[in-house]
């Protein structure tokens, strides 16, 4: 954006709540802020896994009407709901939408009533993909009336598609010091180690499963109870724990095939990250983005990790047979599906394209 969205005359700052979620160990370089931008001070207090941010600095930045246009960043926490509710009417309110109807809890009373209330006040939607025009569409059904723009979530693809095949060109060592052969399947599963990522029920299916090494790589609340399960069924599943990015870019060049069971996700980046990696893809049907990263049985395979337990075992003891060629081949049509849909220059192009369009009408 950086780059682009001068070429096309548009000025642009962005303030951030917090410098991290809470919950997070990211460790994110001073470097790679290559924009203007703000890390506003507030209050972040936890509820459970909620995290609020309220930012009095961001209110009285919008009050100041210095800026023709605002996008706001869904409608999580109290400075999304102040930023929406008090945006002033002359100027163009764009409202970035992730989340999908299998992602949200409050569908009716008055957290859909508060959804509704914010969703009116936006002049035009920013959405990653249909799911999320579905999810506007349920709350506010007027709301297709509007004006939509797509910005699917993006990746560093210099990082998850260039270096990592720089990396595979050490794959036979890296799977060495793995203790893996060349037969046995690597299959990685980037996840928090929380309820809403279906670890467990994953874990469930690879009951009697051969063939297959199951990287996961993450921590959190269940740790143990993951790590009794592997025990207790002698699971070909190894926790990795957290790692950082370069540890992370040797797992996918290392990986034969990229999971993610989840329960609930709105638009997650991991299965992006696979595809730029070239790795064939399982993903749970509930991801708000499966659309976009998955032709099914051309380079991957979903199910419902709640209603489809049978056809998850089917697939996975499917997926146990194939050679590591086979795997290989599909890998190179996620990579096909990454470059049509997510090569950034190409997006973030076609982004501000939108943007001068929406502001011109």
């Amino acid at each position: 954006m950086q780059e682009i969205f001068p070429e096309n005359g548009i000025d642009f700052t962005v303030h951030y709540m917090a410098h991290i979620e809470p919950n997070r160990k990211w460790i994110i370089p001073e470097d790679s802020y290559k924009y203007k931008y703000k890390i506003h001070k507030g209050l972040h207090p936890a509820f459970g896994r909620f995290y609020a941010h309220f930012n009095p600095s961001i209110i009285t930045l919008l009050l100041k009407k210095d800026y023709d246009f605002v996008i706001i960043g869904g409608m999580g926490s109290p400075s999304h709901w102040l930023s929406s509710l008090l945006t002033p009417k002359s100027k163009f309110q764009i409202m970035s939408i992730e989340s999908n109807l299998h992602s949200t809890n409050r569908k009716d009373g008055i957290g859909a009533w508060f959804k509704r209330l914010l969703l009116k006040r936006a002049n035009a939607f920013q959405v990653t993909g249909k799911p999320q025009i579905e999810y506007i569409n349920y709350f506010d059904p007027k709301s297709k009336n509007k004006k939509f723009i797509k910005l699917p979530n993006l990746i560093d693809e210099k990082i998850f598609r260039d270096q990592v095949k720089k990396v595979s060109a050490n794959r036979h060592s890296l799977r060495n010091d793995l203790k893996l052969d060349e037969k046995t399947q690597a299959w990685i599963l980037p996840a928090q180690l929380i309820e809403l990522k279906g670890i467990m029920p994953f874990l469930k299916l690879l009951r009697g499963i051969q063939n297959i090494k199951v990287f996961i790589l993450g921590d959190g609340i269940l740790k143990k109870t993951i790590q009794e399960e592997i025990d207790t069924y002698n699971l070909p599943v190894v926790l990795e724990g957290y790692l950082q990015q370069d540890r992370m870019i040797d797992f996918y060049a290392i990986a034969d095939l990229f999971v993610l069971p989840s329960l609930k996700d709105s638009s997650p980046l991991t299965p992006i990250e696979a595809c730029a990696a070239s790795l064939p893809i399982l993903v749970s049907s509930r991801i708000g983005n499966v659309e976009d990263v998955l032709t099914e049985n051309l380079n991957g395979w979903k199910y419902d990790p709640i209603d489809e337990e049978i056809k998850g075992k089917e697939i996975i003891s499917e997926i146990a047979r194939l050679t590591l060629s086979d795997l290989k081949t599909k890998g190179k049509k996620s990579l096909e599906i990454y470059n049509l849909k997510f090569d950034t220059k190409k997006r973030i192009q076609e982004y501000a394209v939108s943007l001068k369009n929406l502001l011109k009408n």
